[in-house]
């Protein structure tokens, strides 16, 4: 009797190390995201061994032949290592992309290039279409104490209305000129656009000290073909990826997700202004109460536009590894651009009118 226990006991053991070493575990998409990234830094960090005209060529190769964007933002990172002016002629190559991550990761990285590189570069980012990528660029300038940034910083602070580049620009001015005027990010927005006055009246007298620039963008012209895949919205309207009838801006997103609550008051107005030449539709993913959940959070948020529920089929095909993300694809199917993390109405606008939209 105890032996067949045993013998029982030893299979039943058997079977579990069995059914434990051929059973995979659902993948996380946030450690395969991070696992990729990590990967993609080994892989470039690996071509500094290299003699130069071959790092040079393998960087080249990655920054603009890579199909993933992940790939594509950790060659930046090398690109710093080349010469200067090849490095400045790749980084600004890398500005064509679509994948906002390339993007901003130029602006990261320009201030390792020599001042007389760095500059320029930087300038070319604080004009760029998206805020992250404006705001980063400041930042840099900031450090930098660049004088000749000054006309550039006025003319943004004159026309963009985002509050955080606001802030931005008036304490790089305030580091650059020496100037008093500032005004903290918690202060009332009279007190803040008082100090923006303030500014706008000093370079009415100023401006004759400073060297007229007037640096001009680079806008994304890198494309990819999106998912042939079919987004099927809570009212039953399918949306080809491939094949909109309008300009779509998909927007990656979840009633949980505080990045996601920040710009839905952007989305709201986007949709409001522009509605009847683009569609917006929002893709919710993971909500744990479901589709009459999402119904009700768009109820209470005024959001009118379309919304969809996230699926394996899309994540799989998008590679979501988070939310907020936004991608906006025109009539032909091809992603023109794509936005990690939350972005502002003015980064929308700005886009939509390189669409001549």
């Amino acid at each position: 009797m105890r032996k067949s226990v045993l013998l029982v006991g030893v299979a039943m053991v058997a079977v579990a190390v069995v059914v434990r070493l051929l059973y995979k575990p659902p993948e996380d998409a946030h450690e395969r995201h991070h696992a990729e990234e990590a990967e993609a830094v080994q892989t470039i960090d690996a071509l500094s061994q290299l003699p130069l005209a071959e790092q040079e060529a393998r960087v080249r190769h990655y920054l603009l032949e890579s199909p993933s964007k992940t790939v594509r933002a950790a060659a930046v990172e090398g690109v710093t290592r080349l010469d200067p002016a090849t490095a400045r002629a790749l980084l600004e190559a890398a500005l064509r992309d679509y994948a906002a991550e390339v993007r901003v990761r130029v602006a990261e990285v320009a201030p390792r290039l020599p001042r007389e590189y760095a500059v320029p570069l930087l300038l070319t980012c604080v004009v760029d279409h998206d805020a992250q990528v404006r705001q980063t660029a400041i930042t840099a300038l900031q450090n930098l104490r660049e004088r000749r940034a000054v006309p550039v910083l006025i003319q943004l602070l004159r026309d963009d209305a985002n509050e955080t580049t606001q802030h931005l620009l008036m304490g790089a001015l305030r580091a650059i000129t020496g100037q008093p005027f500032y005004a903290r990010f918690t202060d009332p927005p009279e007190k803040r656009a008082q100090v923006r006055q303030q500014w706008l009246a000093w370079w009415q007298k100023a401006q004759r000290s400073y060297e007229d620039i007037r640096p001009q963008p680079i806008h994304p012209q890198r494309t990819v073909a999106a998912p042939d895949i079919v987004v099927q919205t809570l009212e039953g309207e399918r949306v080809s990826l491939r094949q909109p009838p309008k300009p779509l801006l998909l927007n990656l997103w979840g009633t949980w997700c505080a990045g996601c609550q920040e710009e839905l008051p952007d989305l709201i107005a986007l949709h409001r202004k522009y509605g009847d030449r683009v569609l917006i539709v929002g893709v919710a993913f993971d909500e744990p109460e479901g589709a009459a959940g999402v119904r009700r959070f768009c109820a209470q948020k005024g959001i009118q536009y379309p919304q969809a529920m996230g699926t394996k089929a899309l994540a799989e095909a998008l590679d979501v590894h988070g939310v907020p993300q936004t991608l906006l694809i025109d009539t032909q199917g091809s992603i023109r651009f794509w936005w990690d993390g939350a972005r502002d109405l003015g980064t929308f606008e700005r886009a939509l009118q390189l669409l001549r939209l």
